[in-house]
């Protein structure tokens, strides 16, 4: 069956008659993304809410003001999936979420474009696609591609957006010869009646079951973003296509503005302030760490030199670092004192690191009391723990735990 979303990839209203309404626990699948969800499915005379196909996510929407959370095809069906039930027999007012449609209008019909000139005039075919809810990538028979030639299909592919090319769909049965001219990836067994084939202008043809634009115009812009790695030694390149473009230049103005802010420069000192500040950064943390070694030291020897030697240390010092607690546990190893040190998180102050160490006969007493108090992560190995704290608001109660435990001791 072709549906009417199909037919008239822009048609926004709809009415239709209700068929089958059943009880359904299902997964909603949105952009990889799953969900368990549990309500209806509806099946209507026809539909204009695409079902998910061809890389196209469904489309959501609303039967008369019932919203529809999925679609999905079923053979020559299309399921609407509701939280509430609609009568068998009753006639609906389906609407689409049309700003979600047309974006996958236009990512998909850029897709199609995109690939036709990257396999005809660069002999890099698409092997398969995936739509997301940010970006898109055509994932590409090949290990690299080259900056040049990314420029140079993406000013293609722009040319013929501004040439406002025009985007037919032509419906074909099983044994039409216009199929011999036509492309596809492989469409599903029971899509092979009737058979919709996407012409651009006398660049493409491709058989495909998802909603299209009717001229490349509407587009309005294709930027690829680069390659990254894929599967099997193949590449993905990324893409944008229309509104998606314009948003995420919007996004990028705005974080322009608050790195200016920020910075008190013109944007184009970004750069350079940016490297400085590093620069400056690295200089103070290895001067923070010489400090903080030389910290390190000196409350080993305060400790060394105490009268009477301690049999605890118990310590939380706000400017402490694991590594500045690793160099005081290294420092008092085997000097049969019970250790707890603890470092914060610098963006997390609840959060953060623990060492404890000391003769297992304490750590067995102290260690499990310990870590379930500050909901640490870890394990005892001879004699050590290390590990992370995910509350650090216990350390009081650890504190008085301790100090009552050696008080008892004998």
């Amino acid at each position: 069956m072709v549906f009417k979303c199909q037919e008239d990839s822009f048609l926004k209203e709809f009415t239709s008659k209700v068929l089958k309404c059943e009880e359904t626990k299902e997964s909603i699948v949105d952009y990889g993304k799953i969900t368990d969800f549990e309500g209806y499915q509806i099946v209507l005379e026809n539909t204009i809410l695409f079902p998910a196909g061809g890389g196209q996510p469904h489309d959501i929407g609303w039967l008369d003001n019932i919203e529809v959370l999925q679609v999905l095809r079923k053979g020559d069906e299309a399921l609407h999936f509701t939280k509430e039930p609609l009568a068998i027999g009753t006639t609906v007012t389906q609407k689409i979420q049309w700003e979600r449609r047309f974006d996958h209008m236009q990512q998909h019909s850029g897709q199609h474009l995109l690939s036709a000139i990257l396999e005809k005039e660069y002999t890099l075919p698409t092997t398969s696609w995936w739509l997301g809810a940010e970006e898109s990538y055509v994932e590409l028979d090949a290990s690299s591609v080259s900056e040049d030639v990314i420029r140079n299909v993406e000013n293609r592919c722009n040319d013929l957006i501004r040439d406002a090319v025009p985007v037919n769909v032509k419906f074909c049965k099983a044994n039409d010869p216009d199929l011999n001219e036509a492309h596809t990836r492989g469409l599903p067994k029971d899509c092979m009646d009737t058979i919709r084939i996407i012409c651009i202008g006398d660049i493409d043809e491709n058989m495909c079951c998802g909603t299209h634009v009717t001229n490349l115009s509407q587009l309005q812009v294709i930027k690829l973003l680069g390659t990254e790695p894929g599967k099997k030694g193949k590449i993905h390149l990324k893409f944008l296509v229309g509104n998606r473009v314009t948003k995420t230049f919007q996004h990028m103005l705005d974080r322009e503005k608050a790195l200016t802010a920020l910075l008190k420069n013109e944007p184009n000192k970004h750069e350079e302030l940016v490297l400085k500040i590093q620069k400056n950064l690295k200089t103070t943390n290895k001067s923070l760490q010489n400090v903080l070694t030389e910290l390190a030291q000196f409350e080993v020897d305060r400790i060394k030199n105490s009268q009477p030697k301690p049999r605890y240390i118990f310590m939380c010092k706000k400017e402490a670092t694991p590594d500045f607690n690793r160099v005081i546990c290294k420092a008092l190893e085997g000097d049969g004192m019970f250790l707890f040190l603890a470092s914060s998180e610098p963006d997390k102050p609840k959060e953060g690191q623990i060492l404890i160490q000391g003769p297992e006969e304490h750590c067995n007493k102290l260690g499990q009391q310990i870590t379930e108090l500050l909901k640490a992560k870890g394990a005892f190995k001879h004699g050590k723990f290390q590990g992370k704290a995910g509350d650090l608001s216990g350390l009081n109660k650890c504190k008085k735990l301790v100090e009552e435990y050696f008080a008892n001791l004998k």
